[in-house]
């Protein structure tokens, strides 16, 4: 793949983690132009981008069908980039409006979610949709959410540092991609497409994956709140481990697993496997021990790097037709949102009973081996019936 797709990447994950992370500083903002919003207000505005995330990402596919891969890049960067200069100039412009910070921020969602979908389809054409480079395209999304909190500390106004997610997608535009195999692909299926039973095993792993996530952030607050550790000594100390763990999430996504996935093609599912039943294993019982959360996060860390790379491959792997392939991705990138919405709720109602997050995060390991398990053999049937 080209830098470009992976600084736009890298782009989508600064805008989301700046912003949140800015979100004080927008609150301190309102409250001086004397505007009555509370703190959930301005949560929900800045987040807007997620709800249009979720409903855009199974359609850019028409949208690729009809204009070819270079012009959907394209049209997609141009309304990235347009919706965030609208939210910038409103910052800088001093309009602190919750309806148009929330509208500017629906339409980044809107299109900010064509980039990872088409990508992955892009190497799908290729035949490029192979775990190390789907590892890669994911490290991209990592890092930006490692580099985005960070840049709250420059000696910058918050508005200009928005600036740089815009800049980073500039490439796309004079970056060319080869639409030939599209549509060959298009004008010789006539099809009607559907969504096969194995294809939702895919969905529900990730589903699941990114709820492991949000369920385990959660976790490390309540294992912190439990020994004690409060205020701003505590909010240090998550942070520091929230940015060990991001660091470790990269180096696996980067190099380990893309490595593992070349040399170890035959046991990949399994080393995955492995680390996820180890990994939970020791934080249900050796949890609540400081040995326990590091070893449980080594494990666990490795089991998400690499999993969604192997699905995602699986998935795309099992249609020839791209149009197809694009539809899934969207679907893909749907059910991370939703698992990370379904994570956050019902990590949300075990702390309310105070109930244990370790227990949660067991149930959630368990589901998410058995998803991948009926999917590879979902997968190998029918690889077999092909052949």
């Amino acid at each position: 793949m080209k830098l470009a797709f992976y600084l736009v990447l890298i782009s989508l994950g600064i805008n989301q983690t700046l912003v949140v992370a800015a979100i004080p500083s927008l609150s301190g903002w309102l409250e001086a132009s004397d505007i009555k919003a509370s703190m959930g207000g301005l949560v929900l505005a800045v987040n807007m981008n997620l709800v249009s995330y979720w409903l855009g990402a199974s359609r850019w596919g028409a949208v690729v069908s009809k204009l070819g891969f270079t012009k959907s890049f394209q049209l997609a960067a141009f309304g990235y980039a347009f919706s965030c200069l609208t939210f910038v100039a409103l910052i800088l412009g001093d309009v602190p409006n919750l309806l148009l910070l929330g509208g500017s921020r629906f339409l980044i969602g809107a299109f900010s979610c064509a980039f990872l979908p088409l990508s992955q389809t892009l190497l799908a054409t290729r035949n490029d949709a192979t775990p190390a480079a789907l590892s890669r395209l994911s490290s991209a999304l990592t890092l930006g959410r490692l580099v985005g909190p960070s840049l709250v500390f420059l000696p910058m106004e918050f508005g200009y540092l928005l600036l740089l997610p815009i800049v980073m997608v500039l490439p796309l535009f004079f970056t060319r991609c080869d639409a030939g195999q599209w549509k060959k692909n298009v004008n010789s299926t006539s099809k009607k497409y559907s969504i096969k039973p194995m294809h939702y095993f895919a969905f529900t792993a990730a589903l699941l994956t990114t709820a492991l996530v949000a369920v385990f952030q959660f976790f490390v607050l309540q294992f912190l709140s439990l020994h004690g550790y409060q205020g701003e000594k505590g909010t240090e100390i998550y942070a520091s481990l929230m940015l060990a763990t991001s660091i470790l999430l990269v180096v696996y996504q980067l190099r380990f697993i893309p490595s593992l996935s070349q040399h170890q093609s035959n046991h990949f599912m399994g080393i995955l496997l492995s680390s996820l039943i180890i990994g939970s294993a020791t934080l249900v019982i050796f949890g609540m021990n400081w040995w326990g959360l590091g070893g449980s996060l080594v494990w666990l860390l490795l089991a998400v790097a690499g999993l969604p790379a192997w699905y995602t491959a699986r998935l795309l792997q099992s249609e020839n037709d791209t149009l197809m392939q694009s539809k899934l991705s969207g679907y893909l990138t749907r059910a991370y949102t939703s698992g990370h919405i379904l994570g956050t709720g019902f990590a949300a109602l075990f702390l309310n009973q105070q109930w244990l997050l370790s227990i949660l995060i067991g149930l959630i390991s368990v589901s998410l081996i058995y998803c991948v398990l009926r999917l590879n053999s979902s997968s190998e049937l029918e690889q077999a019936h092909t052949y």
